[in-house]
């Protein structure tokens, strides 16, 4: 099963947001540079960091 997160769902001024990092990007390397991309990877980089912080077990007393 996959999660399907559509843009649609993201609140307007995130969205401009990305936008305007996709433009930054292109500019930057004089290549196109796809809104999808800039998506990709802030959810890649969220679940590599959400995986370091779970990455070291973690000790759970008891209640007495």
């Amino acid at each position: 099963m996959r999660n399907v997160i559509c843009i649609s769902d993201f609140p307007p001024d995130l969205h401009e947001w990305v936008k305007d990092e996709a433009k930054r990007r292109g500019e930057a390397t004089g290549r196109r540079y796809a809104v999808a991309l800039v998506f990709q990877e802030a959810v890649r980089d969220l679940k590599e960091k959400l995986d370091e912080n779970h990455a070291d077990p973690v000790e759970v007393g008891h209640a007495d």
